[in-house]
């Protein structure tokens, strides 16, 4: 490729790839689930208040659901609240522009591992379309940030240990550092892939003075988090889904081995995907099929590539699923965010090859591999967009935008009650601002009281003003006036509230796929 050629190709690409990230980011038909309407409505609550839906002035952690969430993700989101307020958009702004970001960070890291811009360019090809990566820019998730920030800080690594720059080894730190405080994974692997970096340097013993002195920076940045490492909200969310849990030692170790398979899998990398279908788009997985022969040449010809970079990623490849697979879940994609760039790199280097391998129809071939690489995204876009959204609808929370603005619209002095035996529906109504920010926030408060980083029990109010969120005992219940009651339409049965004159169906919302969501039944006052 002509160096002319190369800033405007990585500009498309980077531009195309944006594109697909923010199109319709508010909408994408599918829902809004509760963990984007946790990050999203405490970013907010941050900006009009300073403290959280506790009423936690500048928390280290972000309680939500007995789930604490790291905080870089709302920190940082805080700015596109204030330029577009509390709405979808803004809540998933930062994961698209994390997206969008990661394209050209992976197109630096090519360049500099393999001193190939045409490497560097597949590279960004892959990650913008890949199916991956277009899905976890297109909600609201904190583990794409950490992507991004680890991906540049490996970047900035590589960098470290081509020039011996020792400033590009602090700069590196710094952003591993701001990783570990964007999601839970880094918080393993980042620490982990520095200390082996080391170690598999070869000279490490020459340089303890600076490996020190990197350390100890280090532990500062990290330490606010590291001091409540040991508290619930440092470790709840790794014990809550550990292998170890009250296992067998002998039996936890070969199912870990066999969950870390798992995610260097052909038939999980390139055909089935994840098993939850929240975390899927129909009939695709975290990479398109054809991407499979690509990826096994790219890596042949990694291992046989004379470099002393490229121990790091295969570093980087070989320690990043361990916090995935020492979880219950099978091929959890997210957990396991931190794998997909190095092998998006694997593919581009096999895509690399194989356009060498065709010099004299180099032209031919190349329009036939993007032709299937348009015909590969458009189709996905479309699951995404048309599929999806009837499929996995009630997976991310579909419908309660469409009750919040019709109990918008409602009679202030009626009782709201919530049917959710979980009492998570909560932040939903938070988040479209129904419920006063302060008003939840002194009742949360009150029942939180000094257990806010101390305890993982179920500690949130029921009921804020006129809004109840519990499960309701519909037979004894549906009697009370004045009350609108929301059920999901898996929890009651049409039969329920019909032919009662006492009871009334004012409002049906109906899912994608033109299936009852909810159903709203008012009581006579």
């Amino acid at each position: 490729m002509k160096k002319k050629f190369n800033t405007p190709a990585l500009l498309a690409i980077v531009l195309l790839g944006g594109i697909i990230r923010f199109y319709h980011l508010g909408n994408v038909g599918i829902g809004f689930f509760r963990d984007e309407a946790a990050m999203g409505f405490n970013s907010w609550s941050i900006l009009k208040t300073g403290a959280d839906e506790f009423g936690r002035f500048l928390p280290l952690f972000f309680r939500s659901f007995e789930v604490f969430f790291m905080p870089a993700y709302e920190y940082l989101s805080v700015p596109f609240f204030m330029l577009f307020g509390p709405t979808e958009f803004s809540a998933r702004f930062l994961s698209a522009f994390s997206g969008t970001l990661l394209i050209f960070v992976g197109f630096l890291i090519s360049k500099e591992l393999f001193k190939s811009e045409r490497i560097g360019l597949l590279t960004a090809l892959i990650v913008s379309l890949a199916p991956w990566s277009i899905f976890y820019s297109k909600g609201a998730f904190e583990g794409n940030l950490g992507l991004l920030f680890f991906s540049f800080a490996f970047y900035l690594w590589i960098r470290f240990i081509n020039t011996e720059n020792n400033k590009l080894f602090f700069l590196s730190l710094f952003f591993f550092v701001l990783s570990m405080y964007s999601y839970q994974a880094p918080r393993f692997v980042a620490p982990v892939f520095v200390v082996f970096s080391i170690l598999l340097s070869g000279n490490w013993s020459k340089k303890i003075k600076l490996w020190f002195l990197g350390g100890l920076f280090a532990l500062l940045l990290y330490l606010p988090i590291l001091v409540f490492t040991l508290s619930p909200a440092g470790y709840h969310r790794a014990v809550g889904v550990s292998i170890f849990s009250g296992r067998s030692p002998r039996l936890t170790f070969k199912e870990a081995l066999s969950l870390y398979l798992h995610y260097y899998s052909p038939g999980n990398l390139f055909g089935q995907g994840d098993y939850n279908p929240q975390r899927r788009v129909p009939n695709y997985s975290v990479f398109y099929l054809w991407m499979l022969p690509l990826f096994l040449i790219g890596g042949a010809k990694l291992l046989q590539t004379d470099s002393k970079t490229k121990k790091t990623l295969l570093l980087w490849l070989l320690v990043s699923p361990i916090p995935a697979a020492l979880t219950r879940d099978p091929f959890h994609t997210y957990r396991a965010i931190l794998i997909f760039l190095p092998i998006s790199i694997l593919i581009a280097i096999g895509f690399s090859q194989f356009i060498g391998y065709f010099k004299k129809n180099r032209v031919i071939i190349v329009l036939a591999v993007f032709s299937v690489i348009a015909f590969s995204t458009a189709s996905f876009l479309f699951s995404f967009f048309k599929v999806a959204p009837v499929i996995s609808w009630r997976d991310w929370d579909y419908g309660y935008r469409e009750v919040a603005e019709f109990i918008r619209d409602q009679p202030a002095n009626l009782r709201i009650v919530i049917d959710d035996p979980n009492t998570e529906s909560y932040i939903h109504f938070l988040f479209y601002g129904l419920i006063p920010i302060e008003d939840y926030q002194k009742a949360a408060s009150a029942v939180v009281s000094g257990q806010y980083y101390t305890s993982a029990d179920e500690l949130r109010p029921q009921k804020v003003g006129r809004f109840e969120f519990r499960k309701v005992d519909w037979p004894s219940e549906r009697g009370d006036k004045n009350t609108i009651f929301v059920f999901p339409s898996n929890r009651l049965y049409p039969s329920e509230f019909t032919n009662d004159p006492k009871l009334t169906l004012v409002k049906t919302v109906y899912s994608p796929g033109g299936e009852p969501a909810f159903y709203l039944v008012r009581s006579a006052n």
